[in-house]
This record gives C-alpha cells, sequence and structure tokens, in this order.
C-alpha cells in the first residue's frame, strides 16, 4: 500500500475555477480560519491572476477541463496530502483536523465528507439543497449531502476529497476524458489497487447549490448521462439497483400511459403505483418542513424531486446508450 508513515503530514489545497468569483473569495477566506497542517493553497484559474495574498499560490491552465486544472494544482502542490474542493464550497473550521486520524490507518487511500447546503443560500439554492438530501433522490449516497455516519466508500465527488499524494501518483490523476464523472474514474482507479476511500460526517464543507430549476436539472442532467455511461463501461461502482430506479420509473410513467388504454389489468397497477409515488413525495415534503421549519421550502421540494427523477431517469437511459449529449 502507498502510505505516508510520517509522523506529520503537510497539506497542499487545491481549487479550481474559471475566474476569481465571490464564492472563491469566500471559500479562501474560510480556509484562512482553517486549524491543520496546511502548507500552501493553490488555486487554478483559467487566466493569470495577481493577488497581494501571499498566502494564496494562483495557476493559470487555460481554458482546460476541471480534471486537467485539478492535475496542474496537484502537480505544483509541495503536500503530502492534497485537499481538493471547490470553488463553490467552503469547509468548515475543523475539516482538515478530523480527516488526520484517519490517514493513520495506510490503507486509506483517500478521505470525504459531506458537503452541506450552506444555511445563507437563498430559496432557490435551498430547494436545491434538500432536494438532493432527500432519501427519494440520493438514496443510499444521502451522506453526501447530510451528515451521516462514518464508512467505508468506494466513489465519492471531487468537491470534498482529501488524497495521499502517493496514491494520486499511483492512479495517473485526474481522466480528462471523463466530465462530469471524473471523480467516480479516479475513486474506481483507487478501489481497482486495493486503496481504501473512507467518509466521516467530521470532514465537513459547505456547497452551494445550484438553484432551481433551470441549474439544479442541468446539473441533474449531466449527473444522469455520467451515471448511465459509467453503469455501461464500469460496471463496478455504477452497475447498481439504486441508480437504475429513476429511469424504470420515468419508463413506467410513459410506457405505462399508453399500455393502460389498451390493457385494463395494468390500469389498477399503473394507478396504484403513482399513489404510492405521490404518497412518498408528500412524506418526502413533510420531512423537510419538519426539518427545515419552512413550509414554502418543503411544498417546493416536492416538484423538484419529481423533475429531478425525470430528467436524471431519460439522462441516464442517454448515457446507457451513449447518445451524443
Amino acid at each position: 500500500m502507498y502510505g505516508l508513515g510520517l509522523p506529520k503530514i503537510d497539506v497542499s489545497i487545491v481549487i479550481i475555477a474559471a475566474r476569481f468569483s465571490a464564492v472563491l473569495e469566500e471559500s479562501l477566506a474560510a480556509i484562512a480560519e482553517l486549524s491543520g497542517p496546511v502548507i500552501e493553497t493553490i488555486v487554478v484559474l483559467d487566466d493569470v491572476f495577481e493577488s497581494a495574498d501571499g498566502t494564496v499560490r494562483y495557476l493559470a491552465s487555460g481554458p482546460v477541463g476541471p480534471a486537467e486544472k485539478r492535475d496542474i494544482g496537484a502537480r505544483s502542490a509541495r503536500g503530502d496530502l492534497l485537499a481538493f474542493i471547490d470553488d463553490d464550497a467552503y469547509p468548515s473550521p475543523g475539516w482538515l483536523l478530523a480527516a488526520m486520524p484517519l490517514f493513520e490507518n495506510l490503507d486509506v487511500w483517500a478521505v470525504g465528507g459531506p458537503g452541506v447546503t450552506p444555511p445563507t443560500d437563498g430559496f432557490r439554492a435551498q430547494v436545491s439543497g434538500w432536494t438532493y438530501a432527500a432519501w427519494m433522490v440520493s438514496g443510499p449516497a444521502r451522506y453526501r449531502y447530510v451528515a451521516q455516519p462514518a464508512r467505508r466508500v468506494d466513489d465519492y465527488p471531487s468537491m470534498n476529497l482529501i488524497v495521499r499524494r502517493s496514491a494520486f501518483e499511483e492512479v495517473g490523476g485526474f481522466d480528462s476524458t471523463y466530465y462530469p464523472g471524473e471523480d467516480t474514474k479516479f475513486c474506481l482507479e483507487i478501489v481497482r489497487r486495493g486503496g481504501q476511500i473512507m467518509y466521516d460526517p467530521n470532514v465537513l464543507v459547505y456547497h452551494h447549490r445550484r438553484p432551481v430549476m433551470r441549474g439544479h436539472l442541468r446539473q441533474i442532467s449531466g449527473y444522469g448521462w455520467h451515471r448511465g455511461y459509467f453503469a455501461r463501461v464500469f460496471p463496478e461502482t455504477s452497475r447498481r439497483v439504486p441508480y437504475f430506479v429513476p429511469t424504470l420509473w420515468a419508463l413506467w410513467l410513459t410506457i405505462g400511459a399508453v399500455s393502460v388504454i389498451w390493457v385494463d389489468q395494468l390500469r389498477l397497477l399503473y394507478f396504484l403505483t403513482i399513489g404510492i409515488y405521490v404518497a412518498a413525495v408528500l412524506v418526502s415534503v413533510a420531512l423537510v418542513v419538519k426539518d427545515a421549519g419552512r413550509f414554502w421550502l418543503g411544498v417546493a421540494v416536492g416538484p423538484t424531486i419529481v423533475l429531478s427523477h425525470l430528467v436524471y431517469g431519460f439522462r441516464f437511459l442517454g448515457g446507457l446508450a451513449k447518445f451524443r449529449r
């Protein structure tokens, strides 16, 4: 196994973005307050950026994709650990300190934690965040959006992923062939080599959401397409029943709606399943109202769940068949 075996572990934080922005500034401000072994913060932007802040190193990548940007930042870093975080996310104060004990196990190659919706996000972004946090949408992967018990995982998003440098070098960095989904491929290469990826709820960042509906559904669409494609080419971590459920539901809704016109025996089953689905959505709405304490937020989550299922379901089918995006 690739491990450090060192009494002191230095961390390089790597952030990628197209350009400097208010959310990136927020992220850097939170990083400046971190406790832990941070030796440098690297920001990779499209163009050259000059700053008087000597604690941050800016690199220019040109107009390349996220995978290439992360590789550029990582290969320029000096730390034993590479802490990847998105520019629209900012860490909790104990982010790195919570991760350090996990790396005492040399079999652990990477550590991730939840990306929780910031309480300061606006209403439409909150709707997106609570939609992702709903079990009906994220299922067994709900721990990515809300703090859940620690566990071993085999696929984790790079919005909050801390990786041993040795592991990064072993797998060859991020594969720019795949986007979105380069982080899924990266984690798969870790698992294929026998490395472990651990999830800990205390390794927490706050991740801004794309507001409903356009931004949220565009992101859901990308997730659906890449997961459908990966289900075919990388079955080890992507050919799993929960990823297929929205597609099966979308197909049942459309094909069943036509079939019940001619097949009377299907009519009762069709409307019964719709009734069960609506009831489940209403339960999700009630849970949001209860947990968030905001009635209209819960109400808005209901249709967002329905549209998320349909968009993801059909785009998954396209990725599975590898239609053009």
